[in-house]
C-alpha cells in the first residue's frame, strides 16, 4: 500500500526542536513518526484529561452540600466581578 505524502513549512526553530526529538528516539526516525507520536501523546493527554474532569464532576454530584456551596461561591465571585466591572 501506498501513503500518499506531502509536505508543511515550519519555521526552522521548530524543524529543529522536531530533528532533535528524532535524534533521541533513535536512527532512522523520520520526523512524521516523531508528529505521529506527539499526537497520539497529545490525544491520550486530552482523553485522561476529559476522564478526570467527569470523575470529580461524578463525585460533585454525589455531594449536594458541596455543590450548593460551590454554586453560592461561584454566584458571590460573579456578583463581585459585576460590581467591580461597573464601577470601572
Amino acid at each position: 500500500m501506498t501513503i500518499e505524502m506531502t509536505s508543511i513549512k515550519v519555521p526552522k526553530h521548530l524543524r529543529d526542536r522536531l530533528n532533535a526529538l528524532a535524534d533521541e528516539r533513535g536512527r532512522g526516525t523520520t520526523l512524521a513518526q516523531v508528529l505521529e507520536g506527539l499526537l497520539d501523546d497529545h490525544e491520550t493527554n486530552v482523553y485522561r484529561n476529559r476522564m478526570a474532569y467527569m470523575e470529580v464532576a461524578a463525585r460533585a454530584q454525589e455531594d449536594a452540600e458541596g455543590m450548593a456551596r460551590a454554586q453560592r461561591q461561584a454566584d458571590q465571585a460573579i456578583s463581585y466581578l459585576g460590581r467591580r466591572e461597573a464601577s470601572r
